[in-house]
């Protein structure tokens, strides 16, 4: 779920699952009303491989910009087309840390993969949950399709529990040998999809991640959802079954995020007065032994 600002503009970006050519977008009220529909533009890259090496190329002249952390559809002719994202950008020489399934080899193309598009602040507005956003793709093979994501215009947007530098700094102390080998595109994916495990927790729980009053309470809980992911790629801490540790963090990030909602304060009706109604609070309960 995205979480934009009130009153203010927003970037949007989407990455369909096949390259593109084109495509526009309907910002939609919760209601299925169209509000705006902004331009969209598909990052302008096409280049070609001159040389490759392992986990790095150099790029001939070409189309476009590249840039660091975004993602690129590599196409090697007779093998298909594959997502790519760079890890470095030094004038033609390129590195990437993730092997992809197509081999990059001499010949074989970059063009751009992602999509961008601003929402006005005009759209922006009204406070409400589950806004549309709904990407109409036009493929390179002719095929269209409409992908639906959601958004939240919020009086404060969701602060993430965890950081690119936090992640990796916290993985330097159990795992220095590994954490030091990974490049910061690593550290930038995976606080990611740890943000995503607390975020998507705190809306199955019947929450949303933004009107939870005290965002900072979160971040022990993030702590733990990064050790879920890093145990998923690999890092699991000597003499620790994989199925039993991760049975242990999910069990501990269960707790540690229960704690942190339980203890605060959650603006329910979005009004950004606390009530008491939307305060938990401590709670005791008396046993009696019969």
């Amino acid at each position: 779920m995205r979480f934009l600002q009130q009153n203010e503009s927003a970037s949007v970006h989407f990455v369909p699952p096949r390259r593109a050519v084109s495509a526009t977008l309907a910002f939609k009220s919760p209601a299925g009303v169209l509000i705006s529909s902004p331009s969209v533009t598909l990052d302008a890259v096409s280049r070609t491989l001159a040389s490759v090496a392992d986990f790095s190329f150099v790029v001939s002249s070409g189309a476009g910009t590249l840039a660091p952390n975004v993602p690129y559809w590599l196409g090697v002719s007779g093998k298909g087309e594959e997502l790519i994202t760079l890890s470095s950008v030094v004038g033609t020489a390129c590195a990437y840390s993730d092997r992809p399934a197509v081999t990059p080899e001499a010949s074989a193309t970059l063009r751009g993969a992602r999509l961008s598009a601003t929402i006005p602040d005009t759209a922006t507005a009204t406070l409400d949950q589950y806004y549309q956003l709904a990407w109409t793709v036009t493929f390179a093979d002719g095929g269209i399709e409409t992908f639906l994501e959601s958004a939240c215009v919020c009086r404060r947007v969701f602060l993430p529990p965890m950081t690119p530098s936090e992640a990796s700094r916290h993985a330097s102390y159990a795992f220095p040998n590994v954490s030091a080998t990974r490049p910061a595109q690593y550290w930038q994916q995976v606080s990611e999809r740890a943000n995503a495990r607390v975020e998507k927790r705190i809306l199955a729980s019947g929450r949303f991640p933004h009107l939870v009053g005290d965002q900072s309470l979160l971040r022990d809980a993030g702590f733990v959802a990064l050790r879920i992911e890093l145990a998923r790629d690999g890092m699991i801490p000597a003499g620790f079954d994989g199925v039993q540790f991760l049975q242990t963090m999910e069990a501990e990030f269960k707790m540690e995020l229960d704690l942190a909602l339980s203890s605060n304060w959650n603006d329910r009706n979005d009004d950004g007065a606390v009530e008491s109604a939307e305060f938990n609070g401590p709670r005791s309960i008396l046993l009696r032994r019969v």
